[in-house]
């Protein structure tokens, strides 16, 4: 648009300086005038000015012309990608100093020939049908294709030029992009494999602590049973210390029995069905209490119990997690005078968190990650009884029920334990 208005100006003047030339023709006709005179010298004088004016413009144009174009070509050779111009047959016209470092060749020699000498065979059939589509479609086209000098992974887009007798193409080194996904797909690899073999170990264990807890059931059977008819034997007797042996065997017996079945139950949990439907944890939560009040009616415990929502679970499982749960609040709360337990919920997008709160012994932030380990205890037999195997399993059973659990609490001032679970599906 400014060239045309350029020669439509140029031409103008030259108009108007032809007029102007015939009138000036006219008068001179005539014999000058000192008015004349003086008036000619005076338009001739204003005419130099003028152009004066008009190259210095020019020459701050071309100045600044110049000045684009050297930045267009510092930004065209120093791009961090490689551009190139390519015509129908895959001849290289124009190249960038970056796409010259690409292909490991000079500029001068790499105009006039064409791309896919410089890329490996097995990717030159890949790159000819990009390239008709490009000028077929007339739209973006993209291909990954393979140097041969560097034999790294580049990504190549390009669109025809309006004429449609080139393309203008953009070429990326996307080695390190690809070596990372290679990467990241080995370790997704060995990922599995451990994920796998790990699985398998776990099978083991919990069939080996099955089978050990079945095997271990009945010689403890037996010693239960002979320590019981030795304790009838020596009813009557004086000797007070067989009698203590005798009491400690029997109660080490039953610490056994109770270990052995929540060794049995913590491995059932790994293999047991889910049959997961919708479960109102208000009625589930009311029953677990009252079994427990029925249990300790000497304890005083003050129950607060909100508003529960309905999870998607299963109701066994979960009635087995409560009981885990509160068991555990009322043990450690055993030390106050009164036991004060509230079971909250709040809800979340598309779970709900449930915790359990008591101001029992609480314990050190420091050893929280102990909580639900298999095994793991933070008191010691003589302060707590306990196998260490209760929230281990409400761990497993939440992790089945795809929700987590964590714990809070302060020595002496009580424990919070959270759990989540899924929301029931609105019927």
């Amino acid at each position: 648009m400014k060239k045309s208005k350029n020669i439509k100006t140029k031409a103008e003047l030259r108009s108007r300086a032809e007029k102007e030339l015939r009138k000036r023709k006219a008068v001179l006709s005539m014999p000058p005038t000192e008015a004349d005179s003086k008036k000619l010298i005076h338009e001739l004088q204003v005419h130099q000015i003028e152009l004066d004016m008009q190259n210095e413009e020019l020459k701050l144009a071309k100045e600044l012309a110049e000045a684009r174009y050297e930045r267009y070509i510092d930004l065209y050779d120093f791009a961090p990608v490689g551009y190139f111009t390519f015509d129908s047959s895959g001849i290289i016209r124009e190249v960038n100093l970056t796409g010259s470092r690409l292909l490991g060749t000079e500029r001068p020699r790499l105009v006039n020939k064409r791309f896919e000498f410089f890329i490996t065979d097995e990717d030159r059939p890949v790159f000819r049908s990009f390239l008709g589509k490009v000028f077929e479609r007339r739209g973006k086209e993209s291909c990954e294709v393979t140097l041969k000098q560097s034999t790294f992974l580049t990504y190549m887009e390009a669109t025809a030029s309006p004429g449609g007798q080139e393309c203008r193409a953009v070429l990326t080194d996307i080695s390190e992009r690809a070596n990372a996904d290679r990467a990241i797909r080995r370790l997704n690899e060995e990922l599995e494999h451990k994920v796998s073999d790990l699985a398998a170990v776990n099978t083991e264990l919990e069939a080996f602590s099955y089978s050990v807890s079945h095997d271990l059931r009945a010689p403890l059977h037996h010693i239960s049973g002979f320590v019981h008819l030795l304790q009838k034997e020596l009813i009557g007797r004086p000797d007070k210390k067989v009698h203590e042996h005798m009491a400690v065997i029997a109660a080490e017996s039953k610490k056994m029995s109770k270990l052995i079945d929540d060794l049995l139950s913590f491995s059932h949990m790994a293999n047991a069905k889910m049959k997961k439907r919708k479960v109102r944890l208000n009625p589930l939560v009311r029953e677990v209490v009252q079994e427990i009040q029925d249990q300790m009616k000497e304890r005083d415990i003050i129950w607060e119990i909100d508003e529960l929502p309905d999870v998607d679970g299963d109701p066994s499982l979960l009635k087995l997690m409560i009981v885990n749960l509160l068991s555990n609040a009322v043990k450690y709360t055993r030390t106050r005078p009164q036991a004060e337990i509230r079971i909250g919920c709040k809800d979340g997008e598309s779970e709900v968190i449930c915790s359990v709160k008591d101001n029992g012994v609480g314990f050190n932030m420091e050893y929280v990650d102990r909580l639900f380990g298999v095994f793991q205890r933070l008191h010691t037999q003589d302060e707590f009884e306990g196998t260490g195997i209760g929230l281990a399993n409400v761990r497993r059973i939440i992790a089945r029920h795809g929700g987590r659990t964590w714990a809070e609490g302060e020595e002496g001032k009580g424990a919070i334990f959270y759990f989540t679970l899924p929301k029931a599906m609105k019927s």
